[in-house]
């Protein structure tokens, strides 16, 4: 008997090369450092001077293209789910078998709207994995990240650049950014300002990712991060609702 999940188990599996096209491409980036130190005068504050670093490479466009056969592949992987649990519950042509995400858990009667082919049990089993927002922040965040632009969704190095340890020693005024942040506008990031006089010696370790950009609850956090964690949910959720579905005698 043909295995129902054989089709969902193929975009996860696409998802994991994609994920590995992204990781190395994502690692080739990261590692020439594409950014540079500079010293400033302070805008408004005379004889200061302000050291930076700034951006001085642009974001591969491939980036945001893998990151969305990935996302892509792992939604239709629950749509997949839904649609072959329909057609073995005895559905001959179904067309609401949507996996039913929603903006929130008010939302979550509209959204069963779209998986109502479904079997009752099915549908309640969906929305106990809480694919809303203040439910699974992380699931909401996988269709937030399907519907976006991708080439809006990541940012370069910039809001991944955090400071791991730091040194300062010298003489004079001094004022450095607790914590370390960077400006996405302006693709810099402020690293101390000193005073009139002022000698410093000082050392930062930094480490560098390339960051979701726009995507609530994980906003500025390591690509690779989010989508290896939403990896792992969405496999979880299939194996959950080919458990479920064996259960019931569906499949």
């Amino acid at each position: 008997m043909p295995d129902p999940f054989e089709s969902s188990r193929r975009k996860i599996a696409r998802s994991i090369e994609h994920f590995n096209e992204l990781e190395r491409k994502v690692g080739e980036f990261t590692r020439v450092n594409p950014y540079r130190r500079v010293v400033e005068p302070h805008p408004s504050k005379s004889g200061y001077v302000v050291h930076k670093i700034i951006l001085t490479a642009t974001l591969p466009s491939s980036l945001a293209d893998i990151t969305g056969d990935i996302v892509q592949n792992l939604r239709n992987a629950l749509d997949n789910a839904a649609y072959a649990v329909s057609v073995a519950s005895g559905r001959t042509d179904p067309k609401f078998t949507a996996f039913p995400f929603a903006g929130s858990v008010s939302q979550m009667p509209q959204a069963l709207g779209r998986s109502k082919d479904l079997p009752p049990q099915i549908q309640s089993m969906f929305v106990g994995f809480q694919p809303y927002l203040g439910g699974d922040d992380l699931l909401w965040a996988l269709n937030e990240m399907c519907v976006s632009d991708k080439h809006k969704m990541l940012i370069p190095i910039g809001t991944g650049v955090v400071r791991r340890a730091g040194e300062v020693r010298g003489a004079g005024f001094f004022s450095m950014p607790d914590p370390h942040r960077w400006d996405r506008e302006k693709n810099e990031m402020e690293l101390i300002t000193l005073g009139p006089g002022a000698e410093f010696q000082y050392h930062f370790d930094f480490r560098v990712f390339v960051a979701i950009n726009g995507i609530r609850v994980v906003d500025g956090h390591s690509v690779l991060t989010v989508l290896g964690d939403v990896g792992q949910k969405v496999e979880s959720i299939l194996d959950a609702i080919e458990m479920e579905s064996h259960r019931l005698g569906i499949v």
